[in-house]
C-alpha cells in the first residue's frame, strides 16, 4: 500500500529502517537497556543492514509495486531454499537427500510461475517475478555470510535489532539523495504515508522478535515461519486486494509449501 500509494521504493526503504531503527532505541532506552553501539559491533551492523535490508529491500518494494502482495509472499518463501543451497556450496551443511528435493521442489514451484504464460495475469511481469528473487537471495546470503556465531555478545536483541536497522537507514539515506528521491513526509499524510507509518511501528516488533527468538529458540526454530508468511501473504492479498492466482500458481503455492518444510524437517532432528 505504501509504495502504491506514491512514496518512492527507496524513500520508503529509508524511513522505514529509520523509523523502526529508532522506535527500538527508544523502546531499549525506556526498558533501561542504556543501548550503546560499541565500534566493534558495527561491522555486523553495517553488513547485515547493507546487504539484508539495503540491498535485499531495496529489490522487494520495487518488485512489490508491480506484483501482488501473495505472488511476492511467494517468492519470499525461497530464502530458506536458498539459504540452504548456499549452505551446502560453502560446506556450512551437509548435503542431506529429504533437503535436497525440497530444494528441487521450490525451484520447480519457480519454474511453474515464471514459465508458462498462463500462470500470470500479465506475462510482462515474468521479469519483476525474476528481479523478485533478488530479495530472497540476498536475504539468504546475509544469513549464510553472518551466521549466530558472529553475533555480538552481551548485547540485547532490542539494541541489536536497532543497531542493525540503523546501519541500513545510513545506506538507504545516501541512495536515496544519490537517486533524488528524498522527501519528508507531507501534511495531511498520503495513504502511501499512513501505510509507512503502521508498517514502521509493526516491523519494530517484528525485528526484535526475530532476533529474540532467535537467541531464545535458535535458527533452526526461527525458519519456521517462512512457512506461515507464505500463507498469510497469499490470505492476507485476497482478502484485502482481492488477489486472485491461476491454478498454476497454487500448484506453486503447494509445492513451495512442501519444499520448504522438507529443507526446515531435518533441522529439527
Amino acid at each position: 500500500m505504501g509504495v502504491a500509494g506514491g512514496v518512492h521504493p527507496i524513500n520508503y526503504l529509508f524511513w522505514f529502517t529509520f523509523l523502526s531503527g529508532l522506535l527500538l532505541y527508544m523502546g531499549a532506552t525506556i526498558r533501561g537497556y542504556k543501548p550503546r553501539f560499541a565500534r566493534e559491533h558495527w561491522s555486523y551492523y553495517l553488513k547485515l543492514g547493507f546487504v539484508r535490508f539495503t540491498l535485499g529491500n531495496t529489490i522487494f518494494y520495487t518488485a512489490q509495486g508491480k506484483l501482488s502482495v501473495g505472488l511476492m509472499a511467494i517468492i519470499m518463501g525461497f530464502v530458506p531454499l536458498f539459504t540452504y543451497s548456499m549452505s551446502l556450496a560453502t560446506r556450512i551443511e551437509r548435503f542431506n537427500k529429504l533437503r535436497a528435493v525440497g530444494v528441487f521442489l521450490g525451484f520447480g514451484a519457480a519454474l511453474i510461475i515464471i514459465a508458462p504464460k498462463s500462470s500470470l495475469p500479465d506475462p510482462s511481469l515474468v521479469i519483476w517475478v525474476l528481479i523478485g528473487f533478488g530479495a530472497p537471495l540476498l536475504h539468504a546470503v546475509s544469513y549464510v555470510a553472518l551466521s549466530q556465531k558472529t553475533r555480538p555478545k552481551n548485547v540485547d536483541s532490542m539494541t541489536l535489532s536497532s543497531g542493525t536497522l540503523l546501519a541500513g537507514a545510513l545506506f538507504s539515506l545516501a541512495l536515496a539523495l544519490a537517486l533524488d528521491v528524498f522527501e519528508f513526509f507531507t501534511w495531511p499524510l498520503t495513504i502511501g504515508e499512513i501505510a509507512l507509518l503502521l508498517h514502521s511501528t509493526l516491523a519494530a516488533i517484528n525485528f526484535y522478535a526475530i532476533f529474540e527468538l532467535i537467541r531464545i529458540a535458535g535458527p533452526t526454530y526461527m525458519s519456521q515461519a517462512n512457512n506461515l508468511s507464505i500463507g498469510f501473504g497469499v490470505v492476507f492479498g485476497i482478502l484485502v486486494f482481492d488477489e486472485s492466482h491461476s491454478i498454476l500458481v497454487w500448484m506453486a503455492i503447494l509445492l513451495m509449501v512442501l519444499g520448504v518444510g522438507l529443507v526446515n524437517l531435518k533441522r529439527g532432528s
